[in-house]
């Protein structure tokens, strides 16, 4: 007998790669705690046409905020963690910019993005050799937040990085290792990793891609992120992930086994907090909150719980809906795509008895058309601001020198022919002059002014960018 959910999916999502430029996918779907679809599309390497199987392991990005939250949960099962206790209370060292979040966040603040901070992505995207410990006791105290402790949601990813050093504080054991012995080791997720090797010589890796201006998919170099690891850092494979979404869907439990208590697990996904994510919405999604490292929603009247996931040349999404026991995973090598939302909402139309009344694919497509457009146009407003005729106020190499500020590390300016280089990083940056004492450099989604400053003795003592919208620039001063 034909299942509705499945007819014709092949082809659905076939056409939508193409449409919304997805290079490879993985999708699965489990039903009642089996597994009634798992399937590879597209392909894993563009240039040697390789197509992609499922054993390619790809990243799941923010996805992996649900494997730290469980993580935690599994302490809180034994004792050991009071999501509601404050952190200071397990790590004195705790330390914020807000005095009162300092004292009063707990875990449970941490995992629903309440304690005020905005994103600071940029403090540590590309900061290879950043230790997760010195983010967490040293670095975080100087990112300043935006809103009042407890005041709203504020989507970010340093306070998972806390977490899962909290974690390791009171286990004794790496976060690592902590979520490969006590959770993909009980569910059987055998094909896991925490960095994606680069090059990669065993050929298990998907590559991973994001298309230029003209839309063509050129290949991204696998980001390291090991000190956000709790944030972001799992790599796996569909039928891997397939596992997780049964676990969630089973209350927590491998097989009779519950290695969650079972009134902790559902805490997991209560929703705490109000939240948007993406700027747009339809009105059959209604968004109702962010719980522990999942979102929750209501989707055409049936409660949803999802998280996706994205980094440089891979997004996912893993999404469920417990009440009818269904849900689903969908990993991609394709950067910042909504096509996964699109396949979830695709198959939960199928499973509701609404199949064909929505296109998904062509309204995820638009509303991140919408979206790219009017970030590009923001972004490059910049370049309007120029005053011609306006030149630097002291030599190039006057401006060369170490800028350091204690949240976001250090940068190098040096002088390369006739023009500033920028070191962040590993970021390698040229600077283009705008006017005065302000230049502009392109990094990740467009261009961010550089501002020096001069000093009472007339030499340059500072240089600040805006890394962070939503608060002052951040000031580097330079080092004597």
């Amino acid at each position: 007998m034909n299942n509705p959910i499945l007819d014709g999916l092949n082809e659905t999502i076939l056409k939508a790669m193409a449409d919304m430029n997805v290079p490879g996918a993985q999708v699965a779907i489990i039903k009642d705690g089996k597994v009634i679809f798992s399937e590879a599309f597209g392909y894993a390497n563009l240039d040697e046409k390789i197509p992609m199987t499922r054993e390619h392991i790809l990243p799941i990005g923010s996805s992996s905020k649900s494997f730290t939250a469980a993580a935690a949960m599994i302490l809180a099962s034994e004792g050991k963690l009071n999501l509601d206790a404050p952190v200071r209370t397990y790590m004195p060292e705790f330390e914020l910019s807000d005095p009162i979040a300092s004292v009063q966040a707990t875990t449970r603040d941490l995992l629903c993005h309440r304690t005020g901070i905005p994103r600071h992505d940029l403090m540590w995207l590309n900061w290879d050799d950043l230790q997760r410990r010195d983010l967490a006791v040293n670095r975080i105290r100087h990112l300043k937040n935006s809103i009042p402790f407890r005041s709203g949601f504020q989507y970010q990813n340093h306070m998972y990085a806390v977490v899962g050093y909290l974690i390791e504080k009171i286990s004794g054991k790496t976060w690592e290792q902590f979520v490969e012995e006590r959770i993909f080791a009980p569910l059987g997720m055998k094909e896991t990793s925490f960095r994606i090797p680069y090059p990669d010589e065993s050929g298990k890796y998907a590559r991973l891609y994001t298309p230029n201006e003209k839309g063509v998919n050129e290949e991204n170099v696998p980001l390291v992120i090991d000190a956000m690891g709790p944030a972001g850092s799992i790599n796996t494979t569909i039928d891997e992930l397939a596992k997780w979404v049964a676990f969630n869907l089973n209350g927590g439990k491998d097989a009779e086994n519950p290695l969650i208590d079972e009134a902790l697990f559902k805490e997991l996904h209560k929703p705490l907090i109000p939240y948007q994510i993406l700027p747009f919405e339809f009105p059959e999604l209604v968004s109702i909150g962010y719980a522990l490292g999942w979102t929750v929603d209501s989707f055409r009247g049936h409660k949803v719980v999802d998280h996706g996931g994205n980094v440089s040349g891979g997004s996912s999404l893993i999404s469920f809906m417990s009440d009818d026991h269904i849900g689903c995973a969908i990993l991609t090598n394709a950067n910042g795509n909504l096509f996964v939302n699109a396949v979830a909402m695709e198959v939960y139309d199928r499973y509701l008895g609404y199949a064909g009344q929505k296109n998904w694919f062509s309204a995820y497509q638009e509303g991140m058309n919408s979206l790219l457009a009017a970030m590009k146009g923001q972004l490059h407003a910049i370049y309007d601001t120029k005053i011609e005729g306006k030149p630097y106020s002291h030599t190039l190499e006057e401006y060369a020198g170490e800028y350091t500020n204690a949240g976001y590390g250090d940068i190098r300016i040096t002088v390369k022919g006739d023009a500033l280089h920028m070191q962040y990083h590993n970021n390698s940056l040229e600077l283009k002059h705008l006017h005065y004492d302000i230049f502009t450099f392109e990094l990740f989604v467009g261009p961010n002014p550089v501002s020096f400053a001069t000093g009472i003795d007339g030499s340059i003592a500072s240089l600040s960018i805006p890394f962070e919208p939503s608060v002052e620039p951040i000031l580097f001063t330079r080092k004597k």
